[in-house]
């Protein structure tokens, strides 16, 4: 099972494919629909997520092509993180850490609610730093980053966790076993 964030103009929406392979395209029996765009083909194209957690992208000989970052691919593709697929109007971008783990129930802590939360290791030590009362000048000297670094990663956990302010945050943090 994966995640694909679906960029359409304004619109973004995230989509789960139960499957290893999802095929896109206009027809509904596509794991993945982009309706509504003529240049997108019935069956335009293929994500598919091996075992290791690897993403690839196969065009199904559509009449307008895929791109990956602009450029027009043909067989099979590697994807890497922040990679962007371009069917037509529709931007794909295989969510960060797209391979959905199980996780049992004697698992805790941080692994645990990294897995429920999506947040890596460093987003996971800055949410922590920010419960603890830290500033952005402090959290970057503590993990000897810019607070440049530490504004980026708290954008990431804002999109992530869907708030915005520190309160809520840290609310968000003792509510998901991290604070």
């Amino acid at each position: 099972m994966f995640r694909i964030d679906v960029l359409d103009g304004s619109h973004r929406r995230t989509v789960e494919v139960p499957a290893d392979t999802a095929a896109i395209g206009r027809d509904i029996e596509c794991a993945l629909v982009l309706p509504g765009d003529a240049t997108v083909s019935r069956r335009h194209a293929v994500i598919e997520m091996d075992v290791a957690g690897h993403c690839w992208v196969t065009d199904l000989g559509s009449r307008n092509g895929t791109r990956v970052n602009g450029r027009l691919i043909s067989g099979r593709t590697s994807l890497h993180a922040s990679d962007r697929v371009l069917i037509g109007e529709f931007v794909l971008v295989v969510a960060e850490g797209a391979v959905t783990e199980t996780v049992g129930a004697e698992q805790s802590g941080v692994g645990r609610a990294q897995v429920e939360t999506g947040l890596s290791t460093r987003e996971v030590e800055v949410l922590r730093l920010v419960c603890a009362g830290y500033g952005d000048q402090q959290i970057a000297d503590e993990l000897v980053l810019s607070v440049k670094t530490v504004h980026s990663h708290l954008d990431r956990i804002r999109t992530k966790s869907g708030y915005r302010r520190r309160p809520e945050l840290i609310r968000y943090a003792m509510d998901h076993g991290l604070a």
